[in-house]
């Protein structure tokens, strides 16, 4: 497996379903297909985030090249239309490449165009660059939308009569709710206002949302090529100048390509370059984007995705920065689950941050980023035990939680589809796992302060009353008790791969044997057994029916990586059952099946052939393959450092 991920795709329909993603490190993006088809509403070369890394904003959604030679006009680009695809650019394309950077290579009659997109590292900048050979007329057609990434809408993007040129024939400067610049070192720009109807996003069809939008050109990007010319148009907040696009085109591929090597084999190293996608600047500190395109920063993504992200490629510096930006943003002993006054609402965020503190020990070794943490531990801490206002706790030490606040929070109108209120299994593994936890450190740094809570007769209670869950007729736990719910879901997979786990071994054995029966398929494990009356095997409609499989059913790779750690502590961590786990991993770390080139994508179907679905790429599914890999085949830190 190399590392350009080149596709040929021999039709429009190969080609559509199949795309790709490039980021800036504020929450903004550039993404299509490999034909530059746009099928999705959030497609665009630039989509700005105005309030880094949210509000996003679909600025420059395509860009339209025509190629004129002996009088034959010959299109690069791919539209759907009411009963048409027009142009049919896609017919030209050679090849695509997803690294370094993505590039489109066209052949005509005539004439070769490469066309490498990228964005600038820190701003809201998308560098398209072209190479040409041949004698002819190249124009350039930007579409621009000026609206949220979130709706695609027939109406006038923005005031024309705001609309302004900048420089003597070298771009123009839009302005609606936003000011930016499309520009170019190579062509010349001619004023033309058009505007492109009935655009269709056939994505955006099928999921029941809206699906037809007019676009917007203010003209065009006209050169004359006589043999070779290299030239870029630049669609930009930042820059109304084009000056210096071939360094930034540089810079971005050096950059791409020292993360390509940071993986230490080919799989790791596009997986890690796919990584660094979701690492983002919020404030003066840096958190994870949870998918593209469509979902911001979350607590709880960005904990169990931190490991796999940063942990395995020794970034251990950006680990520590999201830790501390989360750290800060605690409130009352819970962390976000969203940014904002109303995110704290899910149970299990802070949860997931000891365990992610405790990676980022067994990685670095680092004991004094865990002391400066440790206040923020201590205070989840004892909320969780119940010495503050709103306790979670029970007398049984277990913890119960209202509906909606697992991971597990799909919602159609006001009815939660698995609500999951109760004592839930993971859960109640991830508070053991906590204390622990807090056990170890304190131990490790000292008794610099007085504990409020005694971690060590905590954890033996929780531990001791765990055994509730266990589910003697099925061999594995229960999901939830008080009000016993014996459906077989891979909750308790995640209980059994914790670092501490309050599991016997015969349990883990339990748990794994249900799950790899139940649960697995080759792109993860579903998230309900098929046996159950409640199984929906198809991610698919509308949002709706979309909510009401998505935990009921739909497969999500994410859950591989737990299901690797359980499967080799329940299989004692040989050789031979590593080897095993590198094949069960094979198909996820390879790409296979995939939406997005070079990524991991947010869920599949839970019946066969198990179709992609969801976001593009999704930060956990990523990390939790890479964790698994890493310590499971690669040899990586694993276990406690006790």
């Amino acid at each position: 497996m190399s590392f350009d991920l080149s596709i040929r795709p021999k039709s429009y329909q190969e080609g559509s379903e199949r795309e790709w993603l490039v980021t800036n490190g504020l929450g903004g993006y550039a993404s299509s297909t490999v034909i530059a088809a746009n099928t999705r509403s959030y497609h665009g070369l630039l989509v700005a985030a105005l309030t880094p890394p949210t509000g996003r904003t679909l600025l420059l959604s395509s860009i339209d090249e025509e190629l004129i030679a002996d009088g034959v006009s010959c299109h690069l680009a791919c539209h759907q239309y009411p009963g048409t695809i027009y142009p049919q650019g896609f017919r030209h394309l050679q090849e695509f490449r997803r690294y370094p950077v993505p590039t489109f290579l066209y052949r005509t009659e005539g004439m070769e165009v490469e066309k490498r997109v990228f964005m600038v590292y820190g701003e809201n900048t998308t560098v398209i660059r072209y190479d040409i050979e041949g004698v002819g007329l190249f124009r350039a057609v930007p579409l621009v939308s000026c609206r949220s990434f979130h709706v695609a809408s027939g109406a006038p993007p923005m005031d024309q009569s705001r609309l302004s040129v900048e420089g003597p024939g070298g771009g123009v400067r839009l302005r609606s709710d936003c000011d930016f610049s499309i520009v170019s070192d190579g062509a010349r720009y001619l004023r033309e206002d058009l505007w492109y109807h009935s655009l269709e996003y056939e994505v955006e069809r099928r999921r029941g949302l809206q699906w037809r939008e007019d676009a917007f050109s203010p003209g065009r990007f006209e050169a004359e090529v006589d043999g070779r010319l290299s030239f870029s148009i630049i669609a930009s907040l930042h820059r109304s100048s084009p000056a210096g696009a071939g360094a930034l085109l540089v810079r971005e591929e050096d950059r791409v390509n020292r993360l390509l090597a940071a993986g230490g084999d080919p799989r790791s190293g596009v997986l890690a370059a796919g990584a660094d996608q979701f690492l983002v600047r919020r404030g003066d500190g840096k958190s994870i984007i949870a998918g593209y395109p469509w979902f911001n920063d979350w607590g709880r993504d960005a904990m169990i995705a931190l490991p796999g992200l940063l942990l395995t490629t020794g970034r251990f510096e950006d680990a520590g920065t999201v830790l501390a930006t989360f750290a800060g943003a605690m409130k009352d002993g819970l962390l976000p689950n969203d940014f904002g006054a109303e995110g704290y609402n899910t149970i299990d965020a802070a949860l997931w941050f000891f365990w992610a503190v405790y990676k980022y020990w067994s990685y670095s070794g680092d004991l004094e980023l865990v002391r400066q943490l440790l206040p923020t531990l201590r205070a989840i801490c004892r909320r969780y035990a119940g010495e503050t206002p709103g306790s979670y706790s029970d007398g049984d030490g277990l913890i119960a939680s209202k509906p909606g606040l697992t991971w597990m929070d799909a919602k159609v109108g006001e009815e939660f589809v698995t609500p999951r209120a109760g004592k839930a299994c993971e859960i109640n593994a991830l508070w053991y796992n906590g204390l622990k936890v807090m056990e170890l450190f304190t131990e490790r740094l000292g008794d610099e302060v007085a504990e409020e809570v005694v971690y060590p007769d905590l954890a033996e209670r929780v531990g001791e009353s765990y055994s509730k869950f266990w589910n003697p007729e099925e061999g594995c736990l229960y999901d939830l008790i008080d009000g016993i719910d014996p459906a077989i879901r891979p909750n308790q997979v995640i209980a059994a791969s914790l670092p501490f786990t309050p599991l016997d071994a015969s349990m883990v054995r339990g748990v794994v044997e249900t799950a790899t029966e139940e649960l697995l398929t080759p792109y993860g494990l579903r998230t309900l057994s098929p046996r159950d009356p409640a199984y929906l095997g198809r991610y698919e409609g509308g949002p709706a029916e979309r909510d009401r499989a998505y935990h009921q059913g739909t497969v999500w790779p994410w859950l591989m990586g737990p299901y690797i750690t359980a499967r080799l502590r329940a299989g004692g961590n040989t050789k031979k059952e590593r080897e095993a786990a590198g094949e069960l991993l094979r198909p996820l770390i390879d790409l296979e099946g995939q939406i997005g080139v070079g990524t991991i994508c947010e869920v599949f179907d839970g019946d066969g052939p198990h179709r992609p679905g969801g976001c593009i790429t999704q930060a956990w599914s990523v990390g939790e393959v890479m964790r698994a890999w890493n310590e499971a085949v690669l040899g990586g830190a694993r276990g406690p450092k006790v």
